[in-house]
């Protein structure tokens, strides 16, 4: 199986200009020049402001070594790239470098801080704050930036045992890992252990909802003294009956004499 690759580049910072730029005309409705931006009526173009937001960036395995500035909008694929299911090695690189640049840039738009794809190393006790401030310098921010260094870089940061500290950071993220799965199971059984619980408590609930309405629907049984008045009434009236007749037999042989 194939590696999964990391970002292609990592942002270092954005910034804004403001710049004086011509505006495209209409050809038919206004008067343009030989490029098709508008003029005015003494002939010199029209002018507006506009922002203009910049990206500086460097290749993700070596941020200190070589950065570039560039427009964003210039960083941009555009849609008929994006949509070419045909894509060559220089449209590929394009596509991957904004990948790595859009979500910072549009966090960055939004006012907030570049965003870090990862665990922020505030939450690795393997690190103090000023050993964190130091890798920022290197554009880490993430305890899995630390993992993923590469030997180049590794040399250049000027912490001790940094090679110990990568190999720190990997036995901390597989720990989280280990960690988060054994929630996972935990959570998982609770959850089994409460549907059967409630299942269990339903079940009570139908079986003594049931059997009161057994309780309300089934005919009245006749007590002993009903018997006992049955019979007497049949020794009254010469009628013989088994000693062991029920009432409702005993009834019927009432109903048999009468008629």
């Amino acid at each position: 199986m194939a590696q999964e690759q990391g970002p292609l580049v990592r942002v270092l910072n954005f910034h804004q200009t403001f710049e004086r730029v011509p505006i495209r005309g209409d050809r038919l409705r206004d008067d343009v020049d030989e490029r098709g931006f508008k003029i005015d009526e003494k002939g010199k173009r029209v002018l507006h402001n506009i922002e203009v937001d910049w990206v500086t960036y460097a290749p993700a395995h070596s941020p200190l070594s070589t950065s570039t500035t560039e427009r964003v909008r210039h960083l941009r694929p555009p849609q008929e790239l994006i949509d070419d299911s045909d894509k060559g090695e220089k449209a590929a690189f394009m596509m991957a470098r904004w990948a790595a640049i859009e979500p910072a840039y549009e966090a960055w738009k939004a006012g907030h801080e570049l965003p870090t794809d990862g665990t922020p190393l505030a939450h690795w006790p393997g690190v103090s704050a000023a050993m964190a401030e130091e890798l920022k310098k290197y554009s880490i921010r993430t305890v899995e930036e630390v993992r993923d260094l590469g030997d180049g870089l590794l040399d250049k940061i000027r912490l001790p045992n940094m090679r110990e500290l990568r190999l720190s950071a990997r036995a901390f993220l597989q720990n989280v890992r280990s960690s988060e799965s054994a929630e996972r199971e935990v959570e998982r059984d609770n959850t089994i252990t409460a549907l059967q619980e409630a299942l269990k408590e339903q079940n009570e609930r139908l079986e003594a909802a049931m059997a009161l309405l057994d309780q309300k629907t089934a005919p009245p049984a006749a007590g002993d003294g009903d018997v006992e008045a049955l019979r007497a009434e049949l020794k009254a009236k010469g009628v013989k009956f088994h000693h062991a007749a029920g009432a409702a037999t005993l009834k019927a042989l009432l109903e048999e004499s009468a008629s």
